[in-house]
């Protein structure tokens, strides 16, 4: 259901977009945030039970490319975005530690790799507008896809054994956002505070957003957000528990149409 809302969202969006008129951005941006949180219960019938930076050690490692798809308009505002990064850590384990049923003792020297893909669709309805400023409500999905890889060396034996281990977190969102454009367009600033509760979980999204355009048609961006999901057992992933903490600016360029 929540698939095909989105996609007649999607759908509809240039008709009401074309109708009311308004600016769109076309971006390519990096991010690197930080990733700290940790996975415990079961997933998929196998036990899972680790911290990402306690255990693991994870650090950020790199980050690829990130794209989104914007409309601004009078009334109503429209994001679409991907971003990729990539973290790896190595650790001397000071507890057991169980990735997807594969327990590896404490004193084993593990190491791990992560890629995180993120996405957002946000929908925002815009109720106070005055000239070069705005407020409104945002309403959309943001999610996770964490896909992680272990491997892990006893310090008894040289035996090395290999986990894996994969996590999506599709999140509703909405919250409230405001937006100012000055010096003739050539400005443009935004920030939003996104929270729900939903059968015990909770997430939260702050963020804010700078551009800046030298010429009229291409300019710089700048950007910070701060995310976090609480998801306890039985709730959103059954009997898996997990929390995630995401923090970090990143910087791209802009075209704006």
């Amino acid at each position: 259901m929540r698939a095909l809302i989105l996609t007649a969202a999607v759908a509809a969006a240039p008709a009401i977009c074309q109708a009311e008129g308004g600016v769109w951005y076309l971006d390519v941006h990096r991010v690197s945030p930080t990733l700290e949180g940790h996975f415990k219960g079961t997933q998929d019938g196998e036990p899972v039970d680790f911290d990402i930076v306690k255990d693991l050690a994870l650090a950020k490692k790199g980050s690829k490319l990130g794209g989104s798809l914007e409309y601004q308009g009078p009334r109503f505002g429209l994001e679409l975005s991907v971003e990729a990064q990539d973290y790896a850590g190595s650790n001397l384990l000071s507890r057991d530690v169980t990735i997807s049923g594969e327990t590896y003792h404490a004193q084993a020297q593990v190491v791990t790799s992560v890629k995180l893909v993120t996405y957002t669709f946000n929908w925002t309805i815009r109720f106070v507008r005055t000239p070069g400023a705005w407020l409104g409500l945002d309403l959309g999905v943001r999610g996770a896809s964490l896909d992680l890889d272990a491997a892990g060396t006893d310090y008894l034996a040289s035996q090395t054994r290999t986990a894996s281990f994969k996590s999506g977190l599709p999140m509703p969102q909405v919250g409230p956002s405001a937006g100012y454009t000055g010096l003739d367009g050539r400005l443009a600033l935004r920030g939003y505070y996104h929270l729900l509760a939903y059968k015990g979980a909770t997430y939260h999204h702050a963020g804010g957003d700078v551009r800046f355009f030298p010429l009229k048609w291409l300019g710089v961006r700048a950007f910070f957000a701060n995310e976090t999901w609480k998801v306890p057992d039985n709730s959103l992933a059954k009997d898996l528990e997990i929390g995630l903490d995401r923090s970090g600016a990143g910087f791209g360029a802009v075209i704006k149409f």
